[in-house]
């Protein structure tokens, strides 16, 4: 992948907090993987699904915010945190059909949801495939059309063996599978691919928030205006000043309150 992206993802791991206790972790069998997921709040299910090379720890400075509203699941998400490490067979297709088989073991039938980019992947997948699961969903840096083979230098800049040692120390803190999992993430043969067509978006009636920095480095602004054009009950927050996670530093404060409107009114912004 590109450099930048991996001064992008030093700078998001390294962004730990830990203000509030879950009410439950656990581990569970789901889809051939060992899931860890935890709990917290009380009231309509809401998930929280972490970008590539995160954990469900990402989301630990937006947790009291949503528990007040809501009962959260933060998940880790295949492949990382306490999760099962990744397999050869990996797809974001597979990914999406985690969260659902662990919505039908937790018996929730329908459930409120956020995905920042590799999360946002795989709950775009997942609303395509099982709308009537899905009661609203904000997508962060997402697109229906994205390999992530065609962001690998020449160099292999971003292949495991040229990581700072002190990016591979954050990532061995939320990552206990240590070394071989971490590993597992930057394999360059993944198939870190999406492809949803524009007839399958058009039929997706879910609610919907698109958030997109309007300097996305990895997405750029394309992706987030065609999502809007094609969905049909989208809205689309394009956010100033700000790269692919568009919902940190100084706009964190904007989205918690934004995101929380939405989930509960579908206020305007």
């Amino acid at each position: 992948m590109k450099k930048y992206l991996m001064i992008l993802l030093m700078a998001l791991i390294s962004r730990h907090s830990f203000g509030q206790s879950p009410i439950k972790t656990e581990t569970i069998n789901v889809n051939g993987i060992d899931m860890y997921y935890e709990v917290y709040g009380r009231g309509e299910p809401l998930f929280l699904l972490h970008g590539w090379t995160q954990s469900s720890q990402f989301w630990s400075e937006f947790i009291p915010t949503y528990a007040e509203h809501f009962k959260v699941h933060a998940i880790d998400l295949r492949g990382h945190g306490k999760t099962s490490q990744l397999t050869d067979d990996f797809t974001i297709k597979k990914a999406s059909e985690d969260v659902l088989k662990l919505m039908d073991k937790l018996k929730i039938e329908k459930a409120k949801a956020i995905g920042l980019s590799f999360g946002g992947l795989a709950l775009l997948e997942l609303a395509v495939s099982n709308p009537e699961r899905l009661e609203s969903i904000i997508l962060i840096g997402t697109s229906h059309s994205y390999d992530g083979g065609e962001n690998t230098d020449l160099d292999n800049a971003f292949s495991y063996e040229n990581l700072p040692e002190s990016f591979i120390k954050e990532l061995k803190k939320i990552h206990f599978g240590g070394e071989s999992q971490i590993k597992k993430l930057f394999n360059p043969n993944l198939n870190y691919r999406i492809n949803i067509d524009d007839e399958d978006l058009k039929s997706l009636k879910t609610k919907t928030l698109i958030v997109n920095g309007d300097h996305d480095e990895i997405m750029g602004i394309t992706p987030a205006i065609t999502l809007h054009e094609n969905l049909p009950n989208s809205e689309l927050w394009i956010v100033p000043n700000t790269g692919h996670v568009a919902i940190i530093g100084a706009n964190q404060g904007s989205f918690l309150v934004n995101s929380v409107q939405f989930f509960l009114n579908g206020s305007e912004k």
